[in-house]
């Protein structure tokens, strides 16, 4: 993934209280980023840097596989929460799931 994009993301994340989930190749769990503070892009051509209220976080863009976060304009304010979901034992909205035969 270019990381324009995910510094759009990141940067419009400031001071709010949005978050973001992101898959890396590999990895069946997404890292979640909230709490941003600051974004820098970085000297590689891919590398970003994150500043939360916990953390210290460096990543390369180009192996981030999907990016994902709740949307806050649905009408009825339900917000739709991949993690909220996954704890409590929901199946990965992510995953093809095999239909029963």
């Amino acid at each position: 993934m270019e990381r324009g994009p995910l510094i759009g993301i990141l940067r419009e994340m400031c001071g709010t209280d949005k978050e973001l989930d992101l898959i890396v190749m590999g990895e069946d769990d997404p890292v979640e980023i909230r709490n941003v503070v600051e974004v820098e892009e970085l000297r590689s051509s891919h590398g970003i840097k994150i500043t939360t209220k916990q953390n210290y976080i460096w990543i390369d863009a180009s192996h981030v596989s999907i990016a994902y976060q709740a949307r806050a304009d649905l009408d009825d304010g339900y917000m739709d929460v991949p993690e909220i979901r996954r704890r409590q034992g929901a199946a990965n909205p992510l995953k093809t799931q095999k239909k029963k035969t």
